[in-house]
């Protein structure tokens, strides 16, 4: 799909931009985007599905991750509790440390874990929980002591050997494909899908929301996603059973179900597939990540820092004339 591009002005007297905010929800404030500049992104507040390239996997606080130039990415939030979303989000240029500073002996850790960002790269852990304390610590240094803060940033995360994980595949890439109108197809479908989850979707249906005829459909969405309907239908369904395991003690069998699988057999299936676990070790595998310390961190309310604002954006208003 076409994301929109963004242009990431640095801060005042600052080689790059750090910023801590609220918004009604993350979607609201960012649709569907990309820009040249990395990103390391915490949520502290919030829940829902992150996009980025061609991965979809759900977020909650304490979700970090490392984008690189160019990789579109999004965060569609859960509807429902009516809580605001909080990030704290650090943006930098390739150039801010200069051309060649990079390619200086002593920081080859650094311009690898650049370069292994540009497919996207999850944080988790430990080590997420040691550099959002250190993200925190920009919002208190001025000057040459800021940049040593995300330097400090980058040694933390390019010295680990665990807690990271890649996210999208090597050679996701922009499409010149997605128009405009096509582009609020995509976010009004994801959002539709996002609210049926537990009803049954009919292909047909939604395409006759978009204005399409069903082979049309399938044609737009294959070659907008690189995905059929289906394949992202139970990517989103796993994410969702993914999340409410995180959130729950509640039985597997019921969170499937109440996520549109029917059949146990059929979503153990889907399940292993994209996670390549069954549903029981990845919510082991959950636990033990919990007890670490890193998936859950938070910031008391008194360090929080203006809200910014967000500019909102309606499926009920997009216009899908041709």
């Amino acid at each position: 799909m076409q994301p929109k591009f963004e242009a990431v002005a640095v801060d005042a007297e600052s080689s790059f931009r750090s910023k801590w905010f609220t918004c009604v929800g993350f979607s609201q404030d960012h649709t569907w985007h990309y820009h040249s500049d990395f990103e390391l992104s915490w949520v502290v507040r919030g829940h829902g599905t992150r996009l980025t390239g061609d991965n979809i996997e759900p977020y909650r606080p304490g979700d970090l991750v490392l984008i690189g130039p160019n990789v579109p990415h999004c965060w569609h939030d859960d509807e429902g509790d009516g809580e605001e979303s909080e990030a704290v989000v650090v943006q930098f240029s390739p150039e801010t440390f200069g051309h060649d500073f990079l390619h200086l002996p002593e920081f080859q850790p650094i311009e690898r874990l650049l370069r292994a960002s540009r497919c996207g790269l999850s944080i988790e852990g430990a080590t997420a929980a040691r550099v959002q304390a250190l993200m925190r610590s920009l919002f208190e240094r001025r000057g040459i002591a800021r940049l040593i803060g995300l330097l400090d940033i980058l040694r933390e995360l390019a010295e680990t050997d665990r807690d990271t994980r890649c996210l999208g595949s090597a050679d996701c890439h922009i499409s010149n494909y997605i128009t405009e109108a096509n582009r609020q197809r995509i976010e009004f479908i994801h959002r539709y899908v996002q609210q049926n989850l537990a009803s049954q979707i009919n292909q047909a249906e939604v395409a006759r929301l978009v204005g399409l005829t069903p082979p049309a459909f399938s044609r737009f969405f294959r070659r907008a996603t690189g995905r059929t309907f289906v394949a992202f239908v139970n990517i989103l369904r796993v994410s969702e059973v993914c999340r409410t395991m995180a959130e729950s003690n509640e039985c597997i069998t019921s969170i499937a179900m109440n996520c549109g699988y029917n059949n146990m057999a059929n979503f153990n299936r889907q399940f292993l597939a994209l996670k390549g676990m069954n549903p029981s070790q990845y919510r082991q595998r959950h636990l033990r990540l919990q007890r670490k310390g890193g998936l859950f961190s938070t910031e008391p309310a008194g360090s929080r820092r203006v809200p910014e604002r967000a500019n909102s954006f309606s499926p009920n208003t997009a216009s899908w004339a041709s």
